[in-house]
């Protein structure tokens, strides 16, 4: 999940995105403070300069520090209200602060909601690629039987160019019972499914190798296998699927959902751009499977309604007609700005329906107020409704994130040059959409309001709220320092930022072993640090709440990671690390990572190239 992560935009604008003058009922209008350069001067004053129309004013810095709270729409009564109840300094002085985030709003140094929703709805509809769907499995033919079953009844699979099963199975017999079961899909599907398995990716291996011979090191560390033995290949697949999907948009399965579209159980009007989900608690998986509500289309064609049109299109069509900019309150400012409405929509997702998909139990923490009453008022007692994994985790309405992360079934517009999946480890599908937002800044990840069913039928009983609370890192870490390091004034094309991004592997690999664990320790600090405040607001509001277990939770959550902040981190803690492993052997093999990362990225272009 991208839960933890934060981000700062700085962004150019274009001349059509000048800020829209405040007009006289600019009291009920959604504004905000964003996009403006801040220069101290002395004591007294500080420069503000606004990126957006170029106005300038000198502010004194106590404003400027009470408007740094501003970055989100909403009305400027709620700003006074909330600016004045929250900072002691401003308590009793609402007529001041309101007049004063009036003034600010007419001299234009303030952003208006309505500029940046008739902005975001000003695009033509882009012409579509043709489409190809991919299952990815690994070692679970029993959910490909399942999966191409519900495939089989969804119907319509014939609109798509290709179907893929993509195999990484590492057991000879559940090879032979995939290709088995492609064959039996094939008998009764008005479209064939390809079987894609050790065999054709060995095919497929060599003949890139013998097109780009400079390449081999950069190939093999995506797709072949013998360079990641012993560790669990999840992104690998990813990557084939891209491969056999340049120039298409891809429709990609995990082997454990099914072809279903389930609507939420709270469903709301409009569009999202608060990035927010919601989740639902069930006592068992046949409650959840029976209260499910099955919408009127399949998840494929869903996923193409929008995959790779233009943002602003899409945006009007999922509307049902133009955007209310009501929508817009409590949105980052910041990132609606940066958005583009002629950028592709380069990614799409759905909700789970089952199991939340996440890596542990600890996933509730990052949930809004509203999905933490369903979860301490659940009947089956909260432990329960967490450690069941029978949920709905999705959004209630059409969402833009800004940030694509994990999703069971994900839609890839890869007509355009989307970047390689990390072949190994958890966390692949955040290091992607870090990837993602480094080479489009202006693009957009839509999340539809609805979900597919996921039901793994492997044991996740091991999943414990009494894990510990404070993990350490792994790609994540990564991601976040990539994230934090954005640059959203560069002009250059997608292919350059990605060969930045090969460039910035191979600096961090000439690091020394001590700015190493120095980064690795500053990247865990902040990542902890976002996680303890995060936590410290739910316990606030907990108080609030009838429930004595969530209080106790979150305050043990907040004790476990204080503590851990203030010991001194290592590598060797990383979850799966061998036990005996040295911090110089990892500080090595995090060198060997990040050197065949970069040599992958090197060759991805024309890896690309070759497979077309």
């Amino acid at each position: 999940m991208t839960d933890d992560l934060s981000y700062s935009y700085s962004h150019t604008p274009t001349p059509n995105q000048t800020a829209t003058a405040a007009s006289p009922s600019t009291s009920a209008a959604l504004v905000a403070f964003a996009d403006c350069e801040l220069i101290g001067v002395d004591a007294q004053k500080m420069l503000v300069i606004n990126r957006v129309n170029g106005k300038q004013q000198f502010i004194a810095p106590p404003v400027v520090d009470a408007l740094k709270t501003c970055t989100s729409f909403d009305t400027i009564e709620n700003h006074t209200k909330r600016l004045c109840t929250t900072r002691p300094e401003l308590r009793g002085q609402e007529a001041g602060v309101g007049s004063t985030l009036q003034q600010l709003a007419e001299s234009g140094f303030l952003l208006m909601g309505e500029g940046i929703r008739q902005r975001l709805t000003d695009a033509p509809p882009r012409e579509l690629a043709p489409s190809r769907v991919f299952v990815i499995t690994c070692d679970r033919p029993e959910a490909v039987n399942r999966l191409l079953e519900s495939m089989l009844r969804s119907g319509n699979l014939s609109r798509h160019d290709a179907l893929y099963l993509v195999d990484d199975s590492r057991e000879e017999s559940n090879r032979i019972a995939n290709r088995e079961l492609v064959d039996t899909f094939n008998l009764r599907s008005a479209k064939d499914m390809q079987y894609f398995g050790a065999a054709e990716q060995r095919e497929l291996q060599d003949k890139l190798i013998a097109a780009l011979p400079e390449h081999e090191q950069g190939i093999r560390f995506l797709i072949d296998p013998e360079q990641w033995t012993g560790y669990k290949t999840y992104g690998r697949s990813r990557t084939l699927a891209l491969l056999l999907s340049v120039g298409y948009r891809a429709i990609v399965l995990d082997d454990d959902v099914t072809c279903q579209a389930i609507l939420p159980p709270v469903q709301e009007e409009g569009v999202s751009f608060t990035g927010q989900r919601q989740a639902a608690f069930y006592q068992d998986r046949e409650t959840l499977i029976a209260q499910g509500m099955p919408a009127e289309f399949d998840p494929l064609s869903g996923h193409l309604q929008c995959l790779g049109q233009s943002l602003g299109h899409s945006l009007s069509e999922l509307a049902g007609g133009e955007l209310d900019s009501q929508w817009l309150q409590n949105t980052n400012a910041a990132m609606l700005n940066v958005l583009d409405p002629t950028s592709p929509v380069l990614v799409t997702q759905s909700g789970a329906w089952g199991d939340p998909g996440t890596g542990g139990a600890h996933w509730t923490l990052n949930l809004d107020e509203r999905s933490i009453e369903r979860l301490v008022n659940a009947p089956h007692g909260m432990v329960n409704a967490v450690e069941n994994r029978c949920n709905w985790l999705g959004c209630t309405r059409p969402t833009l994130h800004k940030m694509a992360f994990m999703s069971q079934m994900t839609g890839l517009d890869n007509s355009h040059l989307l970047p390689p999946y990390f072949p190994a480890f958890r966390g692949e599908d955040l290091l992607f959409g870090t990837m993602i937002e480094t080479m489009y800044h202006h693009g957009a990840v839509l999340e539809y309001g609805w979900s597919v069913p996921h039901l793994p039928l492997d044991d996740r009983s091991h999943m414990s709220i009494k894990d510990p609370i404070a993990g350490e890192g792994g790609i994540v870490l990564f991601s976040r320092y990539m994230t934090e390091n954005i640059d959203y004034k560069d002009a250059s094309n997608p292919e350059s930022r990605l060969k930045n991004m090969a460039e910035d592997a191979r600096r961090l690999a000439a690091r020394s072993d001590e700015d190493l664990l120095l980064d690795y320790r500053t990247e865990q600090a902040k990542g902890q640090a976002h996680s303890l405040y995060l936590m410290k607001m739910q316990a606030e509001r907990a108080i609030q709440l009838p429930s004595i277990n969530w209080q106790s939770y979150l305050n043990r959550g907040v004790e476990e990671v204080e503590r851990s902040m203030d010991e001194e981190h290592s590598p060797t803690h990383i979850s799966g690390v061998p036990i005996d492993a040295s911090e110089t052997e990892l500080l090595g093999k995090f060198r060997d990572f990040a050197t065949g990362w970069a040599a992958a990225i090197d060759a991805w272009p024309a890896m690309r190239s070759s497979v077309q």
